[in-house]
């Protein structure tokens, strides 16, 4: 009876955790309305080849190897060997590119988050006034300390327009944003129904970010739907 009760518990929890942010694309926010002016290139959200140097275990954990390649999640259990993205050399320069390139390190950040319920990466690029990424930290360290975990996808941005102000290093930037299916299990492969999504397809977001001298990159102030 014990254990019947830990694991309704653990259900409840990771239920109510992930379907109020599961994929992203239910939750709104402020990220910028000054008005962006200029027209940007469409880029891509990519994941590093760069391994991860923590370690991981039995399923209903992620695990990261040196030598190990890459294996990603299913029903049968978390993804395995996970890389950890590096933060590419444009995020480090108070450019209008670095700004977007920001943009970009956080939804692949983002996805590592989600695949491993590791924050470090993420919360490097996150500012601590912005409560999205807050809110997303929380819900997959919990999600990942029940034991169960999302099979999904990396998203893709495209860029619409970014204003740059170089003089304050302060930027906001409008883009669409598609998203995978995820899909989350519990230990031993239980499907958690509610807390799975179908994804999104140009989804319109925005963003308001700055460049921080101290830490020598840019950092996302505020970011969420527009719509």
């Amino acid at each position: 009876m014990a254990v019947l009760v830990n694991r309704s518990a653990r259900w409840a929890t990771v239920a109510v955790v992930a379907s109020v942010g599961l994929l992203l694309t239910g939750c709104s926010g402020d990220g910028g309305d000054d008005g962006p002016t200029s027209a940007t290139p469409t880029a891509s959200v990519s994941p590093s080849a760069s391994p991860s140097g923590s370690a991981g275990g039995d399923s209903g954990s992620p695990s990261a190897s040196a030598s190990g390649s890459y294996e990603p999640a299913t029903s049968e259990g978390p993804a395995k060997n996970v890389p950890v993205p590096e933060m590419p050399e444009a995020v480090k320069e108070p450019t209008e590119e670095g700004l977007e390139a920001a943009v970009e390190y956080w939804w692949t950040t983002n996805f590592h988050l989600r695949e491993t319920g590791d924050p470090a990466p993420f919360a490097t690029v996150s500012s601590d006034d912005c409560k999205l990424c807050a809110n997303q930290i929380d819900r997959w360290v919990k999600v990942y300390g029940d034991d169960a975990w999302i099979a999904t996808d990396l998203a893709s941005v495209k860029f619409q327009f970014t204003d740059f102000d170089e003089e304050s290093r302060k930027g906001t930037t409008a883009f669409l944003v598609s998203e995978a299916t995820g899909e989350i299990y519990l230990e031993g492969g239980e499907k958690v129904e509610e807390a799975s999504g179908d994804g999104s397809e140009d989804r319109p977001w925005t963003a308001a970010l700055h460049f921080d001298e101290s830490v020598g990159h840019w950092m996302i102030d505020d970011i969420g739907t527009a719509s």
